[in-house]
């Protein structure tokens, strides 16, 4: 998967004729790129976007601008007939599985949804796959003829993860999946992608605001603010050289399980105010809650550049 200069604008319309009169930026120039079999991990405050890129990537938004290219096809090209073919290799795992379930189809019927829809296999075919499915998730078969309201929570995710795989996808978004669950389900969760990603060799895109966890999963992080992918690197290379203002603050939020460093550690308290992805202003989009901002930074919005082959960011402080 490579995404180039990826723009998501949402239309701002107002009076009796709902003119356009503006847009909010949700994405706004983002470019990264994931290898087959690899994790790219996102995080930032909630509104930074990254949930948008994950719907934009699995084409759910018609993209403002930019190219998406997935086994080479340039999804924004590709026929509206074309792309529902192809989204059996693409699917997502959403934040709260209970919306994501119908409460009125059972949980053979939710797994195997996607497979009718596709004509794949027939009907004891079908019902094979979610027997597999269910038992490689951690869930007992014998449950799938059950409805949703009687499962728990983290029993839902796992059937959101079986009917996902039931596709057998390649490329998967897994969308805040953890961030509704108890700690020790989050665990078994986390265990369960990291499985199937050994055993399918599957491509995630992990969002979410758990900075452990994305450490934990990922192989390579982007960072995002405002629409804006702010720092982007290989895991370690970005928590152990952390370089933009933004990144450390967020890392800086992250509990210390050790209460020694924990009391040495220094929280970053950001000061100032958001500013509209309607009418961000020129420059770079963290400004107004840097430090560090010099008057370059309300001119000029600085670009993604490389620092190392594993490490790039966007700040005029790196120049």
């Amino acid at each position: 998967m490579v995404v180039q200069d990826l723009k998501m604008h949402f239309p701002v319309t107002a009076g009796l004729l709902k003119r356009q009169v503006g847009a909010v930026k949700a994405v706004d120039g983002v470019s990264f790129s994931i290898k087959r079999g690899q994790t790219l991990g996102i995080v930032g405050e909630s509104g930074s976007g990254k949930s948008t890129v994950g719907n934009c990537l699995l084409q759910r938004y018609k993209i403002t601008s930019g190219d998406i290219f997935f086994e080479g096809h340039n999804l924004k090209d590709v026929t509206k007939h074309a792309l529902r073919s192809m989204r059996k290799q693409m699917q997502m795992i959403t934040q709260d599985p209970f919306a994501s379930l119908d409460p009125r189809m059972d949980i053979q019927g939710a797994i195997s949804e996607g497979m009718r829809i596709h004509h794949m296999g027939t009907a004891k075919e079908r019902e094979e796959t979610v027997v597999r499915m269910m038992e490689m998730v951690g869930l007992n078969p014998q449950f799938r003829h059950r409805f949703p309201h009687e499962f728990s929570g983290g029993q839902r995710q796992r059937i959101s993860i079986a009917r996902a795989l039931a596709l057998q996808p390649t490329f998967i978004v897994c969308d805040e999946v953890v961030s509704a669950l108890d700690v020790s389900i989050q665990a078994q969760v986390i265990n369960i992608l990291e499985d199937l990603q050994d055993k399918f060799n599957f491509t995630y895109l992990f969002i979410s605001h758990d900075l452990a966890m994305v450490r934990h999963i990922s192989d390579q992080v982007g960072v995002m603010y405002l629409g804006n992918l702010v720092e982007y690197a290989e895991v370690n290379e970005l928590y152990d050289n952390m370089m933009h203002p933004y990144t450390k603050a967020l890392i800086s939020a992250e509990p210390v399980a050790d209460p020694d460093k924990a009391e040495a550690s220094q929280r970053i308290v950001l000061q100032g105010d958001v500013p509209s992805p309607i009418n961000p202003g020129p420059g770079c989009p963290f400004r107004s809650r840097c430090q560090y901002a010099k008057e370059v930074c309300a001119c000029e919005k600085p670009e993604l550049k490389k620092i190392n082959e594993k490490h790039f960011v966007a700040c005029h402080l790196f120049e």
